[in-house]
């Protein structure tokens, strides 16, 4: 418990840490670059490796692992990381980028950066702050898989845009076409073209999966094993899977069976003639606890290993850091000095066209008192996490990317109570709850309207604001 408390408070400490000591502008962004080393994909270029959830980048369709071909109309080829930001620079709030991936050989776009009162905090940041509100809607995880890629230096993967598959041998055909409908799903959603007729490389895929003649049911050591969680693709959840950590040693008689999975690329198109050359690899091998048929387990997995192309990183293992984020946007940034007071308001957002201006005071959310300091908001929200933690789903349980242990859902049994505890201003100043009020164990009611309460120049003033719940979810593979 002590390490939690410690978590949260730090988070809330180094948030109000990062205050500018005047009140310029700030603009930011919206994602992160890195040059690329690998020589199949945007080589000497730079590589989209983080997309802020909310931002102008996002809502523009920035991706992850888009190559970035020019900034401001500079091209970007072999220069350096200092050279492109300096363009990013170059205009105070508008920027213009050239990307290339699969679905685009070339493609511009323009948008705005995300200028602020650099004392500002806004609501896609204080989510993740206030997480353990609604740790099913902030979730920042990573896990490991033991999947194993080889590539061919000579395929520029970027020159690809269709595959096929390899024939099937009749005897396994029924459960090669479901597998190959999984490829379809994903690669599709990378913006690859499934084409059979002429593709620009075909998929060959092999499996095995055995029972292993060790296992003991009876083992003392059976199930006394960290719980494993993988990323569902299908509906953004993370769920827990019967296989064994790949890092973790487990004794043999505990593991029921060995599986491998591996999926081969050969190039149809653009390397030399004569037999297709094998440009893209990737086998896994893992250990399963019980029972998990082989479709099912490429139902969640298979998604996960394709998201190592066309970017592979570590070509032992594979890391996956999952962040996924939903929450009601208002368009409000609070100050990060004061929390009560707004500093900025998104043009156009709900908050804008409720009535809500920079200035106003806040006093009242949604029967949440803002009569705090940094210091009582802190103290309420650790003294919550305190006392509720006896109302969270222990089989739920998983580490976040910060290495905590003791994460858990809420048990669904305990919604009320965990409502009436939300609501209950005067213990736990619960004033950003609001941020998640659309789930039933923050306001049972889930009213479509959230009311603010404000004083404007001394003068009470109240708004019905209709939020936008706003989700994003990505997933960086390496």
């Amino acid at each position: 418990m002590k390490r939690i408390l410690n978590v949260c408070l730090f988070i809330f400490i180094l948030v109000g840490s990062v205050i500018a000591q005047n009140d310029a502008v700030t603009c930011n962004l919206g994602f992160a670059f890195e040059i690329s080393e690998n020589r199949n994909w945007g080589y000497k270029e730079p590589v989209v490796v983080d997309i802020t959830p909310g931002s102008p980048a996002e809502r523009a369709g920035l991706k992850l692992n888009d190559i970035i071909l020019s900034v401001n109309k500079n091209g970007t080829y072999q220069k350096t990381y200092q050279t492109v930001m300096s363009w990013f620079n170059q205009y105070d709030t508008e920027m213009t980028l050239a990307i290339r991936n699969f679905e685009h050989a070339f493609k511009e776009m323009s948008f705005s950066k995300d200028c602020r009162s650099s004392n500002a905090i806004n609501e896609a940041q204080l989510a993740p702050v206030f997480a353990f509100y609604s740790l099913e809607d902030v979730q920042d995880r990573r896990f490991l898989m033991p999947v194993a890629t080889k590539t061919n230096e000579k395929a520029l993967f970027h020159n690809y845009q269709s595959f096929g598959f390899a024939p099937s041998d009749e005897a396994t055909r029924d459960l090669d076409e479901r597998i190959n409908a999984i490829f379809i799903r994903a690669l599709t959603s990378m913006g690859l073209e499934y084409r059979p007729d002429d593709p620009d490389f075909v998929i060959q895929t092999y499996y095995d999966y055995q029972n292993n003649p060790l296992f003991k049911t009876d083992s003392p050591t059976y199930g006394s094993y960290q719980p494993v969680w993988r990323y569902d693709t299908r509906n953004n959840r993370t769920v827990r899977v019967p296989l064994y950590n790949p890092s973790e040693a487990v004794r043999v008689e505990d593991i029921a069976y060995n599986l491998e999975f591996g999926y081969r690329f050969y190039d149809r198109k653009f390397m030399e003639a004569g037999e297709p050359a094998l440009m893209w690899e990737s086998e896994a091998k893992e250990r399963v606890s019980g029972y998990y048929t082989l479709l099912d387990y490429l139902e969640l997995n298979l998604p996960l290993m394709l998201m190592k192309f066309p970017n592979p990183g570590n070509l032992s293992f594979a890391t996956y850091q999952v962040k996924y984020l939903k929450y009601n946007y208002t368009g409000i940034g609070y100050d990060m000095n004061d929390l009560k007071t707004v500093v900025s308001v998104d043009p156009g957002s709900p908050a804008a066209l409720a009535g809500i201006r920079s200035g106003d005071v806040v006093v009242n959310i949604q029967g949440q008192d803002f009569n705090h300091t940094s210091r009582s908001l802190t103290e309420g929200y650790r003294r919550f996490l305190a006392e509720t933690m006896n109302l969270r789903d222990r089989s739920t349980r998983y580490t976040d990317s910060n290495g905590f242990k003791e994460c858990m859902f809420w048990d669904v049994s305990n919604y009320r109570a965990v409502a009436d505890a939300i609501s209950n201003n005067r213990r736990y100043h619960a004033a950003f709850s609001y941020l998640f009020n659309f789930n039933q164990y923050i306001d049972w009611n889930t009213p479509a309207a959230i009311n603010i309460e404000v004083e404007r120049d001394g003068a009470p003033m109240s708004f019905a604001v209709i939020p936008r719940i706003t989700t994003s979810s990505h997933i960086l593979a390496y």
